[in-house]
């Protein structure tokens, strides 16, 4: 099974793609990576799915 081109995907729809496939790390790196490109310092992986919560609801 190949991978999804995470690179071609908005922020959006690769947060999305992490919800639904939670066990994939490269996703998750590159989500990590955008989040950290963003401005907002990691101080490790765990982080990650509370910005995501706190991204979908101020875009709710």
């Amino acid at each position: 099974m190949s991978n999804p081109n995470f690179e071609a995907m908005t922020t959006k729809e690769l947060r999305a793609y992490v919800l639904e496939h939670r066990d994939d790390q490269l996703a998750i790196y590159e989500l990590a990576n955008r989040v950290e490109a963003s401005g907002i310092r990691l101080k490790s992986l765990d982080e990650l799915p509370q910005i995501i919560e706190r991204g979908r609801q101020e875009n709710q």
